[in-house]
């Protein structure tokens, strides 16, 4: 006898991914001590709050915490529903711009003053592409497919 499955939906790998990446970004933020600024995957925002409008850690902690909610909010509706794929995409571009921003300045000033330079670079570049670019691409060839 047999038992017919439901065909697991492909946006569950997408929501499962997501939950890994947001696993990970909690495990970064309870680390004791504060996070590892070079191991934090949106480590773009802290250089933003801080360089561009002069925040400290009381507002920085509580921004990193309020972006990994959203996305966990996010990855569970994917993953059980299949759903918000639009939201998280505009969310993820939106989130990833400060990122994307200090990649930039990294690779243009060498680390500059605010870090050592190549291999902080070719970190945070690897970082990016994990937590940001591979979610976005495969979001985006989730949305191509419901449209075809």
């Amino acid at each position: 006898m047999s038992v017919d499955r439901p065909e697991a939906k492909p946006e569950r790998l997408l929501g499962a991914y997501l939950l890994a990446l947001c696993l990970y970004q909690i495990g970064i933020y309870r680390w004791p001590g504060g996070p590892p600024f070079i191991l934090d995957p949106r480590a773009g925002i802290a250089v933003l709050l801080i360089n561009h409008f002069s925040f400290d850690n009381k507002v920085i902690y509580p921004v990193e915490w309020i972006t990994a909610t959203w996305l966990i909010f996010l990855a569970a509706i994917i993953f059980f529903r299949g759903k918000l794929l639009k939201t998280y995409l505009i969310s993820e571009i939106i989130l990833a711009a400060p990122t994307a921003y200090y990649i930039a300045v990294l690779a243009i000033q060498h680390g500059g003053d605010f870090a050592p330079g190549f291999k902080d670079l070719v970190l945070t570049a690897l970082l990016f592409a994990i937590f940001s670019l591979a979610p976005m691409a495969l979001a985006v060839q989730r949305l191509r497919s419901k449209m075809e």
